[in-house]
């Protein structure tokens, strides 16, 4: 099978091996596309502090089952797929509450592990999710970024019935939003400085876009919910220049999401926190929960992807595909390779 491995950082090789054998436990996936996410390309720059080189990344994946283990009860041959890529360990506390996604040896396929960037890859069935056959193959590579968004919007109590604002309008960000109004929040404001994506959030049904770079993210709360402002803010931008005027905008008894995957430490005047009961929130990825309503969203029509895929380059071309990214952000949404 051929498969792209990450040598060093901007070393991306082809290469030939065999396809993987699977235990009477396994299924043997075929990958019929992989998305490129921000944190492949952090990877790819060599600024990813826990991931591991060389790696085949992804872990945005859509596949069909091509074999299945003697004891494999619940996939069959054939079955459309896309993949959980944590693998966990499943007897830490966080696991036996059902909160995979912070294990405490979490290990995600693609960043400390070899992921889906290859023609084949054998896994765990309990990893996997049947998805409709109706989904084509990019939609399918979206559901994993999609359950992030999902995860985000419901790590907050508040957001159903509740305004929710989501800083940065990028594919997180933009599911986020979007996951929130197909939820249940009132209503749903995005902000960014890049217009185009702003655009494109009014097309996906957000209730305000609203372009940061002429006012403040607290005049655009307030402009746009109101007195009540904002029950949930969801940074989806991970900066700390950033994170400061979200504390500046967060109203007392409000919930604030960091999704974002912050690079920096963020210094800030803790008593902010405390003297207003702000909820400062973790949030990681997803759980199983998430993943399902992810399907369900886009299998009902409730989430809007029509520009959401930017870029679609043949898997031979995923060199190329990782340079064009690279030199050329602002006109990235998100880049799916196809086998």
């Amino acid at each position: 099978m051929k498969l792209a491995r990450l040598m060093a950082p901007y070393k991306m090789q082809m290469e030939e091996a065999p396809v993987p054998e699977i235990t009477e436990d396994q299924v043997l996936l075929k990958i019929k596309a992989f998305g490129v996410c921000a944190s492949d390309m952090q990877i790819y720059h060599g600024l990813h502090k826990y991931a591991a080189m060389p790696v085949v990344m992804g872990h945005e994946l859509s596949a069909v089952i091509e074999k299945a283990g003697s004891n494999v009860t619940d996939y069959k041959v054939g079955d459309k797929v896309t993949v959980e890529p944590q693998l966990y360990c499943g007897k830490c506390y966080p696991c036996k509450i059902g909160r995979f996604n912070v294990c405490e040896h979490l290990k995600v396929l693609g960043v400390h592990t070899d992921g889906g960037n290859c023609e084949y890859l054998a896994l765990d069935p309990k990893y996997l999710h049947h998805v409709p056959e109706t989904l084509s193959d990019e939609q399918v590579a979206l559901i994993e970024p999609l359950a992030v968004g999902v995860g985000s919007a419901k790590r907050s109590q508040r957001m159903k019935g509740g305004n929710v604002c989501v800083v940065g309008a990028g594919v997180i960000g933009n599911f986020a939003a979007q996951a929130a109004k197909g939820l249940g929040a009132a209503k749903v404001m995005l902000t960014d400085i890049n217009q185009e994506r702003l655009d494109y959030a009014l097309e996906c049904g957000i209730d305000y876009a609203v372009n940061t770079k002429n006012v403040t993210l607290k005049e655009a709360i307030e402009q746009n919910f109101g007195e009540r402002k904002a029950d949930v803010i969801i940074d989806c931008v991970a900066a700390p220049p950033v994170f400061q005027t979200i504390l500046d905008a967060a109203r007392p008894s409000s919930d604030i999401v960091i999704t974002g995957n912050y690079k920096a430490p963020v210094t800030f005047e803790l008593p902010r926190i405390q003297r207003n009961e702000i909820n400062l929130l973790g949030h990681m990825m997803y759980v199983r929960e998430d993943y399902a309503d992810a399907i369900r969203l886009l299998e009902e029509g409730k989430i809007t992807i029509t520009k959401t895929v930017s870029q679609v380059y043949p898997f031979d071309q995923y060199p190329e595909a990782l340079d064009f990214i690279d030199k050329n952000p602002e006109k990235v949404m998100k880049c799916i390779v196809k086998m």
